[in-house]
C-alpha cells in the first residue's frame, strides 16, 4: 500500500485559507480575529467562475466560526483586491491587539 500524501494547505502571505461554498476564511483559527470574505456575485469567463463583487470583514473568532462580531468591513470588485486590503486590515488589527496586551 502506498503511503498517504499530505494535502498542502493553501496560504496567502503565510496565513491559511479555508473555503466553504462562497465564503472564505483567512487567518490562523487560533487567533482572536480572522478575515471573512463572501463572494456575492460572479460571472462565467471562458468556463471559469470569476468573482465580480466581494464583501470582506474582520471578525471576532472567539466563539463559533462565522458567528462572531464584525469589526470592519468593505467591498471590492474582485477577490484579489479583497484579499489584499483585508489581509492588511487583519495584520493591523492583530498588531494593535498584541500591543494592547
Amino acid at each position: 500500500m502506498a503511503p498517504e500524501k499530505k494535502k498542502k494547505q493553501l496560504t496567502y502571505k503565510g496565513k491559511p485559507i479555508y473555503r466553504q461554498g462562497n465564503r472564505i476564511y483567512y487567518g490562523n483559527l487560533e487567533d482572536d480575529l480572522i478575515l471573512v470574505i463572501d463572494i456575492l456575485e460572479s460571472k462565467n469567463v471562458y468556463g471559469r467562475s470569476i468573482s465580480t463583487k466581494v464583501a470582506f470583514y474582520i471578525q471576532d473568532n472567539t466563539g463559533e466560526l462565522g458567528k462572531g462580531v464584525n469589526y470592519r468591513k468593505g467591498e471590492r470588485d474582485n477577490l484579489y483586491k479583497a484579499f489584499d486590503m483585508g489581509s492588511w486590515w487583519l495584520q493591523d488589527a492583530l498588531d494593535m491587539q498584541k500591543s494592547a496586551e
